[in-house]
């Protein structure tokens, strides 16, 4: 399983005191799944929240912040290969012109993403017989 895990320290909820939480984006089968747990040291409070897909933007942003941005980055795709890389953004739910303008800076500049997003795109593209470069050092 591929996962990314960061600590972020943040207030509890309930007592006020810091606690640290965990934030992870991880693959499962063919899908992202984020969460952040937390448990509180001083009062004993605990939660988890987590989901399918989409990831938060304060859990994708504290990723970002401590782990950096990758870029994934197609290498060299014939003509054929053009259909399989549209269809698959479109079959993770971009519309044509959003595929359009992702495959092609998947071929020019790359896409840039957290680690594990990017390696769920290389997985899902490898299923097309298209192979991609990820970066994880671009920005």
């Amino acid at each position: 399983m591929i996962s990314d895990d960061v600590s972020v320290a943040r207030p509890c909820d309930d007592c006020g005191a810091e606690l640290t939480g965990e934030l992870t984006q991880r693959i499962v089968g063919d899908r992202l799944h984020w969460a952040d747990e937390c448990h509180c040291p001083h009062c004993g409070a605990a939660w988890v929240t987590c989901g399918w897909d989409d990831t938060p933007a304060e859990i994708r942003e504290a990723l970002i912040a401590q782990r950096g941005l990758a870029r994934l980055t197609v290498e060299g795709t014939p003509t054929h290969s053009r259909v399989a890389l549209l269809k698959v953004f479109r079959e993770a739910g971009a519309s044509l012109p959003e595929a359009t303008a992702a495959a092609q800076r998947a071929v020019t500049t790359g896409i840039e993403g957290t680690r594990t997003e990017l390696a769920l795109l290389a997985q899902r593209l490898q299923t097309k017989n298209i192979s991609a470069i990820i970066d994880g050092d671009c920005c």
